[in-house]
């Protein structure tokens, strides 16, 4: 490991959320561009720098640093500089130069040893002096912090963490328990507080390594989508990766459910292990659905007559299917209203809204992403918004101080999406006389987030649900809607490329494919039906590694579609350029955002994961960055947070739900199995609203089209649905 002194003359770039940065740096010897984990340097001070030089494919040679620690100055300039840096608060230049001219050189020596000698410096009073010996013990304390995980090489930026949450007890509390860091400190998970307890010299059956493990094993579960994980399943998989014996997880985990960490339920005659919240959620759903599932409100309107009108008034045939989806939603507490594409979903939702309306009712409309959103104003004519947005869901905002919903009727669209805790934060905010109504298809995946909400409650058989199953929307020489059935049926699609809208371009070679994917997006689709290339066409692959996978398809499109010629950034080895297409990747509920459509205009906070955005412009000398996400909300967007966009002109298929764009283009090779399915291709031909090309091998579309296994998703809420309404009939509530 190599070792420089320099001075910080820039910091480039600073993502202020995980610390890592960019610095300019100059020496003696020579300027370095510097990079690593800083969240504590500042412009203008000397450092040594710990590390290895690196070569950058597009920036060049670089210094890469692994640790750092401050120099101080030894020159009048230097001190004033460093004191006036703004790393010791309330010191400005002026206050700099008066503790100068008191101490000189001794200046240092003094802050760390002697620090009440400040109030003989001219200009500083009682007050001053207070926040001054304030502001000089925690920046004491902070360097101990960091010099303490330094040793346990632990990056400054998380030692300033740990420091954040536990102060001067962090040395204390990590030596006596260093798992906690992952479930007290953001940013810090069970691996890297594992690293931290072996150089502490824990063993490896510690009983707080093993409730850590356990833990950490289950969460691993929630974040592929189960609500639980069977008792047997969880004592292997954390066994393993924890490499201890099945018995002493065993025994942690009894003690985990005695501490209510855990609930251990019966489910499928299998013992099966909760986070208490994931519990108490299910439990909370289950109990709102049932007591909605048992009313029943009287309605003025004659439906039958009312639905005749709007016939006759639009030119319109409603299914027999729609009319009962109208009355059901007229009359229960809640319903359900799931069909795919083209069964006429939204001529039945607009009919709802229309008899609602007329029978003096408050409508509200909300889906899960502002996309969804955004169609469902546009199909309604109504106002429509994130669910995010309708709940006000924000984090440090408890549910308890959630506002109770000010409507009588709530549509909640593209239910599918919905995972668990949604669902609990929708039934916690609706009051007690509403008509909740949700709409999706239940072919299409299920949320990312833990959870298999609408198919669980379809299944319960409990809740009312109708299926819209005759196709409407079909024009001729039109196969979208018909291959989107047939797939989902385990049919063969029709691939004559005789329609004008669905295509399949045979090509084995994946290199071949990605060429094909840029003509197509750059050059004929444009031609062929006047597509905007970035803002209408999506191409949507099931991975993300590969040749046509995401990461690469994005690379290769940008430098396609939008080559440097402005302002660019890189961040996390992706660079971002004006006018490139980005997603947001993760909820954050801060940055703030003005937003105009046909229907209202308004200005609000946070962009929610998964709603695409085009890149407006990029100050780098002001580190500015403007993103218009959904061709509606303009966000001024921080540098320090380019960690939660990337490129979008490609995506996961699991990313495009609530999604619909002009022209879909599908690449098709080999990936693994469980990537290769038929709701992940269904829910890809169903994001398109013209056009459809496949792109690939022909065998590996046969594999998806036959490929019916759908992941398990271990969720308790269907059992709780059905043995909550059987206890509710045994005490006489239905």
């Amino acid at each position: 490991m190599l070792e420089i002194e320099a001075i910080v003359e820039r910091i480039i770039f600073r993502n202020e959320e995980n610390g890592w940065c960019v610095l300019r740096t100059i020496s003696e010897d020579t300027d370095l561009v510097v990079t690593g984990n800083g969240m504590t340097i500042k412009e203008g001070l000397r450092y040594k720098f710990s590390g290895n030089m690196v070569f950058h494919n597009k920036y060049g040679e670089q210094f890469k640093f692994e640790h750092f620690e401050e120099i101080l100055p030894d020159t009048k300039s230097g001190v004033i500089a460093y004191l006036s840096s703004g790393l010791i608060p309330y010191i400005g230049e002026k206050t700099a130069k008066s503790i100068y001219d008191k101490f000189g050189m001794e200046t240092f020596k003094i802050l760390e040893e002697t620090p009440e000698r400040l109030k003989e410096v001219e200009g500083i009073g009682p007050v001053k002096f207070g926040k001054m010996m304030e502001a000089l013990q925690e920046t004491k304390e902070a360097k101990s912090v960091i010099m303490f995980f330094g040793k346990l090489n632990m990056t400054s930026n998380l030692a300033m963490r740990v420091y954040q949450v536990f102060k001067d007890d962090s040395e204390k509390i990590v030596r006596e328990n260093p798992y906690i860091l992952a479930e007290e400190v953001k940013g810090i998970g069970f691996k890297t507080a594992d690293e931290i307890a072996m150089s502490l010299g824990f063993e490896k059956d510690d009983p707080f390594r093993i409730k850590s493990g356990i833990k950490y094993t289950l969460s691993q579960g929630n974040l592929e989508g189960h609500t639980y994980l069977p008792r047997e399943i969880l004592v292997k998989k954390s066994a393993q990766v924890l490499g201890v014996t099945i018995e002493q997880v065993e025994s942690q985990i009894n003690s985990l459910a005695f501490d209510r960490f855990f609930y251990i339920e019966r489910i499928d005659d299998v013992d099966s292990c909760y986070f208490t919240n994931y519990y108490k959620a299910e439990n909370f759903v289950a109990g709102v659905l049932t007591k909605l599932a048992s009313k029943k409100y009287p309605i003025k309107l004659n439906i039958e007559e009312e639905i005749e009108e709007i016939e006759d008034r639009k030119g319109i045939h409603l299914a027999t299917n729609q009319k009962k989806a109208v009355e059901e939603a007229l009359q229960n507490g809640v319903t359900v209203i799931t069909g795919g594409p083209g069964t006429g979903k939204t001529t039945t939702l607009t009919t709802i809204i229309d008899l609602c309306e007329k029978e003096g009712l408050k409508v509200s409309l909300a889906a899960p992403t502002g996309r969804a959103a955004k169609r469902m104003e546009e199909a309604t004519k109504r106002p429509a918004s994130t669910l995010h947005k309708l709940l006000e869901i924000k984090p440090g905002v408890s549910i308890q101080e959630m506002e109770e919903l000010n409507c009588d009727v709530l549509i909640v669209d593209e239910c599918s999406m919905v995972d668990l805790f949604l669902m609990h934060n929708i039934l916690k905010a609706i009051p007690e006389k509403i008509r909740l109504v949700l709409v999706g298809d239940k072919d299409q995946l299920p949320s990312v987030g833990a959870g298999n909400v609408l198919k669980d409650i379809i299944e319960s058989k409990i809740i009312h649900v109708v299926y819209l199953n005759e196709i409407f929307r079909q024009e001729e020489g039109s196969l979208i809607i018909e291959n989107a059935h047939r797939i989902n049926k385990g049919i063969r699609p029709i691939l004559d490329n005789k329609s004008k809208d669905f295509f399949f371009i045979e090509s084995p070679d994946p290199t071949e494919t990605l060429n094909t994917i840029v003509d197509l997006v750059k050059d004929r689709l444009p031609a062929f039906k006047n597509l905007d290339s970035i803002r209408d066409i999506q191409v949507l692959s099931p991975m993300k590694k590969g040749i046509v996978g995401v990461d690469n398809l994005n690379k290769t499109l940008q430098e396609a579609l939008n080559p440097k010629s402005g302002d660019e950034i890189t961040s996390f080895g992706r660079t971002f350029r004006e006018n490139d297409k980005v997603m947001q990747i993760k909820n954050n509920y801060n940055l703030e955002f003005s937003s105009e459509s046909e229907i209202y205009q308004e200005e609000g906070m946070g962009v929610f994961n998964g709603e695409l955005g085009m890149i407006e412009s990029i100050d780098r000398e002001n580190r500015e960055m403007w993103v218009v996400f959904d061709e509606i909300k303009r966000v001024e967007y921080p540098m320090e947070n380019l960690s939660e966009l990337t490129l979008a002109y490609a995506s996961t298929i699991h990313k495009s739900q609530g999604s619909e764009f002009r022209a879909v283009i599908i690449p098709l090779h080999s990936a693994p199995i469980m990537l290769l399915s038929r709701n992940l291709l269904y829910t890809a031909i169903t994001r398109a609203s013209e056009m459809v090309v496949l792109v690939g091998d022909r065998k590996y579309l046969e594999i998806m089209v036959n490929n019916n296994h759908v992941m398990r998703r271990y969720t308790g809420l269907k059992d709780k649905i059905i043995t909550t309404w059987e206890k509710r009939k045994i005490y006489g509530f239905i």
